[in-house]
This record gives structure tokens, sequence and C-alpha cells, in this order.
């Protein structure tokens, strides 16, 4: 059966379907980077960065370790639709940039998946009141596993790199120099590891780098194609 819309009535409907995709993209870009800081403030932090310390810190509240891990998750699922939506900017002009930034962006995000998956065996295990001992143990040989060791380097090059390869490429095309220097900032405090706070703030620049775009993709919400990379709708 032909389609007996007129093609200025197509025309409408396909902007306003592509609005509604710029402006999802646009909202996971600003919501999700602030999840994953908010799980990270929740946690309790441990006295001293080792297995000892992270336990004991677990077992003196394991709600709040619950509620990280759930918060966190949450932010993880809306880092989907925001590194698709950093990279579609770039899929006509940078076809190679955008193919390469959002495979590593969504493999470093099943990597992380993959080592969150741990927290709530974590937090039964403190719960149940077995050896301390055994418990560090037992921690310290899963972490030092191989598949461990995978999960960290993907969610390493892909999770802290992806995005950062995404935002250059929006730089170069003509978008703000903000977002590639705080994403690079964010990955230089993560990757630092210097406690707390620097690691806080290592989520909040990685938050500005991706607001950055999301504030950007929300304002141009109009098709792709009719979109200047260096300046406002055509």
């Amino acid at each position: 059966m032909s389609d007996t819309r007129s093609p200025e009535t197509q025309s409408f409907e396909t902007q306003s379907s592509e609005k509604r995709r710029r402006r999802g993209s646009a909202l996971a870009l600003l919501v999700a980077p602030g999840l994953m800081l908010a799980g990270h403030l929740v946690q309790a932090t441990p006295q001293q960065h080792d297995t000892a310390s992270e336990l004991a810190s677990i077992a003196a509240a394991p709600g709040r370790a619950e509620l990280s891990t759930l918060v966190g998750f949450a932010g993880l699922v809306l880092l989907v639709p925001a590194f698709l939506g950093l990279a579609r900017p770039l899929w006509d002009r940078r076809p190679r940039l955008a193919l390469v930034g959002a495979s590593m962006s969504i493999t470093g995000l099943l990597g992380l998946v993959a080592l969150m998956g741990s927290g709530p065996v974590t937090v039964a295990m403190t719960a149940a009141a077995a050896d301390r001992a055994q418990m560090i143990a037992l921690t310290d040989r899963y972490e030092s596993s191989a598949a461990v060791g995978l999960w960290v380097a993907l969610m390493l090059l892909g999770y802290s790199v992806g995005p950062l390869v995404l935002a250059v490429g929006l730089w170069r095309s003509g978008w703000s120099w903000v977002a590639p220097a705080a994403l690079a900032a964010g990955l230089a405090l993560m990757v630092a590891d210097a406690g707390r706070w620097p690691l806080a703030a290592g989520f909040a620049c990685t938050w500005v780098g991706l607001g950055v775009v999301g504030l950007r993709l929300w304002r141009t919400a109009v098709p792709v194609a009719d979109v200047r990379l260096a300046g406002a709708p055509a």
C-alpha cells in the first residue's frame, strides 16, 4: 500500500523523530555521569586502599554499598544511549572516529558492568560474618584472576578512552574544546586513584565533558544533515 502522506508531512515527521532521538541522547549525556558520581559518593570510604579496609567499610555500611551499586548501574544503563549520542554527529563526517570511539565506549561499559557484578556478592559475604582472613584471601584471589584483569583493561581502555576519542573527533569538527579537555582531566584523576575526593573530581570532570555535548545536542535538536558542526542549524 502506497504512502499517501505529502512530502512535507513526511519531512516534518522525520524531523520530529530526529529531534526526540537527539534530545533523548542529550538527556542521557546530562544525567548518566551525574548518577555515576552519586554512586561513588554514596558508598562508604575505606580508611586505606586495600582489601581489608574495603571489606570493613562495606561491612560497616552494607546499605550504602547496595545503594551505590544500584545508582551506579542506573548510570551505566543510561551511558549506552549517551555514548551513542556522543558518536551520532560524527557518523557522516568522521565515520572511523565514530566507529572506534563508540565501539570502545560500549566495550568499556561491558567491562565495568562485569566488575560491578561482584558487589552484591561482597555485600552478602560480609553480612554473613564469615572469617575475615578468608574473605580477604578470596577477594584477592578473585581480583587477581585473568578474567578480572581483562575486565579492568577493557574498562580503562574503553570506558575512559572511548569517550575521549569521540570528544576529540567533535572538537576537530568544530565543537567546543571543553569536552575533550574535561574528559582528559577526568581520565587522569581516575587513573591516579588518589582517594575518594580526587576520584570524585574525576567523575565530575567526566560529567562536565559529557554535559557540554549534551547541552549542544539539546540546542541543535534538528536532523543531523541540517546541522553545521561548527555553528547553528542551517
